[in-house]
């Protein structure tokens, strides 16, 4: 079977920088994928372009062995790509339910059923091992608080491949235990993960194989 995901002389250019230059990537179902290197390497435009959130200049991504390419992140959000970048999509004015399922607001009768809402933020929480108010304002959460909404949205919907940029920088060892044992959820559901991180600790305790990039160049992959 192909990979679950895959790029193949992947490439992005801006004007007079070349951010990322022919790099080969492959995820595999159920797996936690780690890139690593240091700022400026191209690990932030690689997921970028593989959540849509960027369109590239060269190279092709494959999505189960098919040819696949995003205008956006709603596109790569449709066909199961879910990414959890550094800088937040929140809405600071809205609750915690309402950014949970902000654009899928649940409907009685052609009106917001404000119950529903709310019941299905609190289900989505629950089932990360998240304790949040739902009815509170995002702008009144620690930023721990918000990384951790942010991840739930992650994963509204059906998810087959997550991204996870820095996803610990935030949390105490407490909250990222939780995350790892959410990982390893969704791991045995078959979720292929891309995980940025700088610590060595957590890569050595979570990456099933690692990427090493530089100067936006593929270095290698090891297991």
């Amino acid at each position: 079977m192909p990979p679950l995901l895959q790029t193949r002389g992947l490439g992005k250019r801006y004007p007079g920088v070349l951010a990322l230059d022919g790099v080969d990537f492959e995820l595999r179902a159920g797996e936690v994928h780690v890139l690593f290197g240091e700022n400026g390497a191209g690990k932030s435009t690689l997921i970028s372009l593989l959540a849509g959130a960027n369109v590239p200049s060269a190279g092709e991504i494959r999505l189960r062995g098919e040819p696949v390419r995003f205008a956006n992140v709603h596109e790569a959000r449709r066909h199961g790509i879910s990414a959890v970048f550094q800088e937040f999509s929140l809405i600071p004015t809205l609750s915690v339910a309402q950014n949970l399922s902000l654009g899928e607001e649940p409907r009685r009768g052609g009106l917001l059923d404000r119950g529903a809402l709310r019941e299905r933020a609190r289900a989505m929480l629950a089932d990360l091992g998240f304790a949040i108010d739902v009815d509170a304002p995002v702008a009144g959460l620690t930023r721990a608080q918000q990384q951790m909404v942010e991840i739930a949205k992650g994963l509204r919907g059906e998810v087959s491949v997550l991204i996870l940029d820095e996803p610990t920088a935030s949390l105490t060892d407490a909250e990222t235990q939780r995350l790892f044992e959410l990982v390893a959820r969704l791991q045995a559901r078959g979720v292929g993960i891309v995980y940025i991180s700088h610590r060595m600790q957590e890569i050595a305790r979570i990456a099933d194989r690692i990427t090493v990039l530089r100067d936006g160049r593929q270095v290698t992959t090891v297991e």
